[in-house]
């Protein structure tokens, strides 16, 4: 059934009867009613749905994440998760943080590294969840996992092709043999050029196997990427604005391995160690922006290593009281050899390291049957910087078999990127981490036909690292306080052929100055129609409010409001037989004329066919 939106993942638990469990926010796998952080769990039929080709475009309809883009494949794209900064959500990829410390966002992660077609689901945490997961949760988190191992032999191919020269491909193959179940993917991705000067292809391979037995249970996973982009600079006026073609350029690989062995020791004892390990480099040229040389030209070429090894011991009845105890072991390496061109080239080189040790402590108790408490508590000990204690506290409430109500505080702190200490021309060694409090008040519905939610927020974030002209160099100044609702409605017919969503997204910012791309106001709809045949059809709609947006194109910052907009798309999907399907994807079918940036347009019109065979 054509989805725009994600329902809770207790709502697809109940309509098929099946038990879902949610992996993230937590220090085990839980159900979603034993969480007290909102939840949003989208699985890889609904996504499909929304995009066959891109991640970015399926989340945009997801309520409190607005995904802010560049232009086309190879512009920088980013996720505000209610209001907050992009390098202040956690990404996960089976478990691997993916936030890289060495870049000059801060450890944002571009989303476009990552293709929708390897995804079997993706979690997304709200609030601070530094009690879990340490520095850099500072609004939320979102995993994303990939698909695992089956008991059968299955295998599958798939093709798109597409408006401007827009192509994907790719192969899986997974089974099991005695104990040992595998999964192998590998594709190959070229977004064409739906703007003018901005690129992407990349390959991606991910590999996974998991045994277990009575009481033990090994799992592994790989995952090697690689690709390179072209755009123009940011802040340079785009195509439309911007007095020289020469294009910023990327080319990078980044490769990640978990290694998670899970026993049961006796049956209110379950022990798990985890060790990961992710490396990314980046070699990246941009010509800056000229003639004025607001931004000079520039170069960095660097590579980031992060190894974690972490001992979680769960303890007790999950239906009634346990605790989670345990230690984790962090290790950060990053290295930047790169220049700004000044007439001449000014080094802009650093190596930086750090090791974090963390103890933490998660309790939870059901109460009467109906009411869950949580508390979390943990302390990471940062090389560098003075210890960190981040609280949790929450609650649900099941008030009947319908309505659940939830209330969550959260901590969290980040601390500063290895480019904001080492840079050496806007670097400053003494910046402390950023924090955060986060404070959720929600309520969720769900029966056999309607699921909703709705949820109050109210966020502040304190120390946050800003530029200062007048030093030039990073400072620890900058306070933002963030309040807002969000949430959503579905309704599905009775036989489940008809499906409505909607979802809104509303943020109030309160800043010392006004902060680029954050819309007060987003609105999303769609409508899904899935007869008995062969035929589905999805049509999404996506409203957008004003917001601001800064270029450098001029010589001068200037600071412009760019206009809201409307943009359409539609999904068809054509089930031929039990193994071939086809699926054809119309992008702003009403050629929405709007900016993603100053100076960037929004791509037009797109048309992609694709089709996937499975035996």
């Amino acid at each position: 059934m054509a989805m725009s939106l994600p329902a809770l993942a207790n709502s697809q638990a109940n309509a098929d009867n099946l038990e879902n469990i949610i992996v993230t926010g937590s220090y085990n796998a839980v159900a979603p009613a034993k969480i007290t952080s909102s939840a949003i769990v989208m699985e890889r039929d609904a996504l499909l749905k929304l995009s066959s080709l891109s991640l970015v475009d399926a989340l945009r309809q997801v309520p409190s994440l607005w995904v802010e883009s560049q232009g086309g494949p190879g512009g920088l794209t980013s996720i505000v998760m209610r209001g907050a900064e992009s390098n202040h959500t956690l990404v996960l990829v089976d478990g691997v943080q993916l936030n890289d410390p060495t870049n000059t966002r801060g450890g944002s992660v571009d989303l476009n590294h990552i293709n929708i077609q390897s995804i079997k689901r993706i979690e997304i945490i709200r609030g601070a969840q530094s009690s879990v997961y340490g520095s850099d949760a500072l609004a939320g988190v979102i995993h994303i996992i990939t698909m695992e191992p089956g008991s059968d032999t299955q295998m599958s191919a798939f093709a798109n092709i597409g408006s401007d020269d827009f192509y994907s491909y790719g192969a899986a193959l997974s089974g099991s043999v005695n104990n040992i179940g595998y999964s192998l993917r590998a594709q190959k991705k070229d977004a064409g050029e739906p703007l003018k000067g901005s690129t992407a292809e990349n390959s991606d391979v991910v590999a996974k196997l998991n045994w277990q037995n009575d009481s033990h249970q090994l799992d592994f996973s790989y995952r090697y990427f690689d690709g390179e982009s072209t755009t123009y600079p940011e802040q340079s006026g785009g195509p439309e604005f911007a007095l020289s073609d020469d294009l910023d350029s990327s080319d990078y690989r980044s490769q990640q391995a978990a290694l998670n062995w899970q026993w049961q020791v006796m049956s209110n004892w379950l022990s798990r160690v985890s060790t990961s390990w992710f490396n990314r480099e980046d070699d990246y040229q941009s010509p800056g922006i000229v003639p004025y040389n607001a931004v000079p030209a520039n170069s960095a070429e660097s590579d980031f290593t992060r190894t974690t090894v972490t001992w979680v011991n769960t303890l007790g009845d999950q239906e009634s009281l346990w605790a989670n105890v345990g230690l984790e072991t962090k290790k950060e390496e990053g290295v930047s050899d790169g220049y700004l061109d000044f007439g001449f080239p000014f080094p802009t080189a650093f190596d930086l390291d750090r090791r974090i040790d963390s103890a933490f402590v998660n309790v939870n108790g059901v109460v009467a049957e109906k009411l869950l408490l949580q508390a979390s508590v943990r302390h990471d000990d940062a090389e560098g910087f003075d210890a960190d204690n981040s609280l949790q506290l929450g609650l649900r409430y099941q008030l009947n078999d319908n309505i659940s109500l939830l209330l969550s505080r959260g901590e969290g702190f980040k601390l500063p990127s290895f480019f904001a200490l080492g840079h050496s021309l806007v670097g400053n060694p003494d910046l402390q981490p950023e924090t955060s409090v986060t404070l959720e008040a929600g309520i969720e519905w769900q029966s056999a036909q309607i699921s909703a939610s709705a949820n109050y927020f109210d966020n502040e974030y304190r120390d946050l690292i800003d530029f200062d002209a007048e030093l030039f160099t990073n400072v620890n100044r900058a306070s933002v306080d963030i309040s807002g609702v969000d949430g959503h409605v579905q309704w599905q017919s009775v036989d489940k052929e008809w499906q409505v969503n909607a979802q809104f997204n509303y943020s109030d910012v309160d800043a010392p100055n006004p902060l680029n791309g954050r819309p007060k106001i987003t609105l999303g709809s769609s409508v899904g129609y899935s007869p008995a045949g062969a035929l589905s059809y999805n049509l999404q709609a996506l409203w957008v409010d004003e917001r601001y947006a800064t270029s450098l194109y001029s010589g001068e910052p200037q600071q412009l409001t760019l206009d809201s907009y409307v943009r359409l798309d539609a999904n068809v999907q054509f089930q031929y037989d039990a193994h071939w399907l086809f699926s054809l994807q119309l992008n702003n079918i009403t050629d929405s004329d709007y900016q993603n940036d100053i100076g960037f347009k929004a791509n037009g019109p797109g048309v992609y066919a694709g089709v996937s065979y499975s035996m």
